[in-house]
């Protein structure tokens, strides 16, 4: 599988080039490309750079303090956004916490490369997408033997770059945010008021940004779903019950579009504690969601209208 690796700046070309080097460690299959050592003597670069773009699967963009509101990355970014869609695009934080990224990159699902764990993660999310994945037990043994070797990398590069300090944003600046925000949510729910007023349909339900459910007597009419409703749906599933205690996940293989997946004892535990979290992201995406547990074969089914337990008892 193709990874576009992004990058702008002296420390974050060091770190995308250290970066290729290293996830093939983690599976053989994957090709990185990033432009500085992929991109030969002579040959014309904007050219080569968008036919990668339109042939990769992933992206990674390599992020730190100054290069975050440069133009060239969020352009790169923004292409790759388009190209493979939101969950298939990691901005990789190299010396900076999640909480000081600003800029249009704050819309996807940021990585702190000092974080091991988190990573980890990242790997994982790779190497689900890849044709010939590697077994979780393997690769979490392949992660552990080489994550040190990236770590010092990535450690010596920060070390011998100036720090930068991230300018605080001001209270005006983020009241105006807010602001902005809630006039724009606002004029959005005065339109869905304006189009239900004009039709026969009786309520409405806003689920989130790019799905909208118009109830009416008799049957609902439903605007179409993200393409990647499911991946989405998987992810934060994922999120709810530990990555760690998911063993295998069988989404794709689902004629019924549910999202199902095979847990472990502590995964089967979690999801009966956060029942509540999983049935509301059920209704939030209108998707069904199964968790097996290989503790005691038990199935339970979260529904948009309730839950379902086969072979368990409900604690």
């Amino acid at each position: 599988m193709k990874i576009f690796i992004s990058w702008s700046g002296e420390a974050s070309a060091r770190c995308a080039e250290e970066l290729r080097n290293w996830l093939p460690y983690m599976n053989p299959t994957l090709s990185p490309f990033v432009s500085s050592r992929d991109i030969s003597k002579g040959e014309r670069g904007l050219p080569k750079i968008a036919s990668e773009l339109q042939e990769c699967s992933f992206g990674i963009v390599c992020v730190t303090r100054e290069n975050q509101s440069a133009p060239w990355i969020n352009f790169e970014s923004g292409a790759l956004s388009r190209e493979l869609g939101e969950s298939m695009l990691a901005p990789l934080l190299i010396d900076l916490p999640v909480k000081d990224l600003e800029g249009p990159l704050t819309q996807f699902q940021a990585t702190d490369s000092r974080n091991r764990e988190e990573v980890r993660a990242l790997v994982n999310s790779i190497n689900e997408k890849c044709e010939t994945s590697i077994a979780a037990d393997r690769l979490n043994v392949l992660f552990d033997r080489f994550w040190g070797d990236l770590n010092e990398r990535l450690s010596a590069i920060r070390d011998s770059t100036p720090v930068s300090p991230t300018p605080k944003r001001g209270t005006d600046d983020i009241l105006n945010e807010l602001v902005a925000l809630v006039r724009e949510q606002t004029a959005r729910i005065q339109r869905l008021e304006s189009a239900s007023s004009k039709s026969s349909y009786t309520s409405y339900t806003i689920n989130e940004p790019h799905e909208v459910v118009i109830e009416s007597d008799p049957s609902p009419v439903k605007v179409a779903r993200p393409r990647n409703s499911s991946e989405r749906v998987e992810q934060e599933l994922i999120q709810i019950l530990g990555r760690e205690n998911i063993l295998k996940s069988r989404t794709n293989h689902r004629k019924d579009s549910a999202v199902a997946v095979l847990c472990n004892t502590e995964g089967a535990v979690r999801s009966r504690g956060q029942s509540g979290a999983i049935l509301a992201l059920a209704n939030r995406h209108q998707t069904p969601i199964i968790v097996e547990s290989t503790q005691d074969s038990s199935i339970m089914r979260w529904d948009p209208e309730g839950v379902t337990i086969v072979g368990g008892n409900e604690q």
